[in-house]
């Protein structure tokens, strides 16, 4: 029976994470999407019409939408599965198809010349600098380059063909801000890696005075004995948190029978611990300079980690949320993480699971993590899946970020 065929329950569970590309002002302009467990688009060795099916019970069952949303989904194609199958089912103007760095036989560069007539959007991936892959390049608007790969001092050397046909420099595995800089400033256009969610240490060593007042309102906020008359005063004597947090709590995502028109209102309608969380959240969204994928970032690893955390106790649940909400404290605050920690009351458990990934919350952190990175470790426990919760959290994420914007 083939894939297309087989009861959900019987399919193969699709493991795929996105990781952002990004201008060199921090805005999204695609995501690239990498697959794990029975699916690898740019592995030679797969067989292409399995992976073909296994693809599209993938964009089935997920969804472009979720996946990527408004933006173009980049993927990695093995040359065996566009000569066998074609391109994957996605519309020419939703994908960029990532091709391999390495000399291409007529057959493929027929069918790349095809997929550009098409309208498809064609990337040369991992290009090091090799002077062997002109007919290849010709047919590349993209050249993607792992920058550390290649290393900073090769750079220039690099991308002396691609800006010969004008190609679109895309920098990737960029792992810090200073990275950033310097391949900004060689030219390239898009950018991608671990470096957005770092802290900009080369600017700051401590927390800047424009995030101060946001790290006291955040102390406060995670106070551990915070009552409903301290909540209602800490939200209502900050104008903006105040209305902000009105205005997400009357949206779409909550879905209330009413309007709700001020603070102890929602504190009584929806309780202390469910309008502290989203007090936390606003607060996080309000920090100067955080782009909106870093706030995703954070609200995909809350909710994953409270996810996967398998409890039903609210406090587990929410300490579980609040390790995974500040797993980029740093990136948030430009700060070292154990800075940000001396100024934030939390118990020594979630500052070590924060600090050191230590203790079963910080190894399931460590989890997520990987996943995301595109490692695909096991479940840390028996319960949810890694791959689920993924999916559920990029989804719930995406959705609350919208309605914060």
């Amino acid at each position: 029976m083939s894939s297309l065929a087989q009861p959900a329950a019987e399919r193969p569970e699709v493991a795929v994470v996105r990781h952002p590309i990004a201008d060199a002002r921090n805005n999204v302009v695609g995501y690239e999407l990498r697959f794990g467990g029975s699916i690898d688009l740019g592995d030679p060795a797969m067989d292409a019409k399995a992976t073909s099916a296994l693809l599209v019970d993938a964009f089935g069952d997920i969804g472009l939408e979720q996946l990527a949303g408004r933006h173009p989904a980049w993927v990695t194609i093995a040359r065996n599965f566009l000569i066998e199958i074609g391109p994957p089912p996605v519309r020419p103007d939703r994908a960029v198809l990532q091709i391999a760095a390495y000399p291409a036989q007529d057959d493929l560069l027929a069918v790349l010349q095809q997929l550009g007539r098409s309208g498809y959007t064609i990337a040369l991936d991992e290009y090091d600098g090799r002077d062997d892959l002109a007919p290849l390049m010709s047919l590349c608007s993209i050249v993607r380059i792992d920058v550390q790969q290649v290393g900073l001092e090769n750079l220039p050397a690099a991308i002396a063909a691609p800006r010969m046909q004008s190609a679109l420099l895309v920098a990737t595995n960029v792992p810090d801000h200073a990275t950033f800089a310097a391949c900004r400033d060689l030219g390239f256009t898009y950018f991608q890696g671990e470096y957005f969610a770092q802290p900009r240490l080369f600017r700051r060593t401590s927390v800047a005075t424009a995030g101060l007042g946001s790290l006291r309102r955040l102390a406060e906020l995670t106070a551990g004995d915070v009552s409903f008359e301290d909540l209602e005063q800490i939200i209502s004597s900050d104008v903006g948190l105040s209305l902000k947090l009105l205005r997400y709590v009357n949206s779409a995502f909550f879905a209330l029978p009413r309007t709700v028109s001020s603070v102890r209102e929602a504190l009584t309608l929806l309780g202390v611990r469910t309008v502290r969380r989203w007090a936390v959240v606003m607060a996080i969204s309000a920090l100067p300079d955080v782009h909106d994928e870093l706030v995703s970032l954070a609200l995909r690893r809350a909710r994953m980690c409270e996810m996967l955390g398998g409890s039903a106790l609210p406090d587990e649940r929410e300490t579980l949320f609040t390790i995974g909400l500040f797993s980029v404290a740093d990136a948030l605050l430009d700060s070292p993480m154990a800075e940000v920690l001396d100024s934030l009351p939390f118990t020594e458990e979630i500052q070590l699971a924060l600090l050191r990934r230590e203790g079963p919350k910080g190894e399931l952190l460590s989890s997520v993590i990987a996943y995301e990175r595109g490692e695909f470790p096991n479940a840390p426990n028996g319960g949810v899946s890694l791959a689920g919760a993924y999916r559920a959290a990029l989804e719930w994420a995406d959705d609350a970020g919208r309605a914060i914007a």
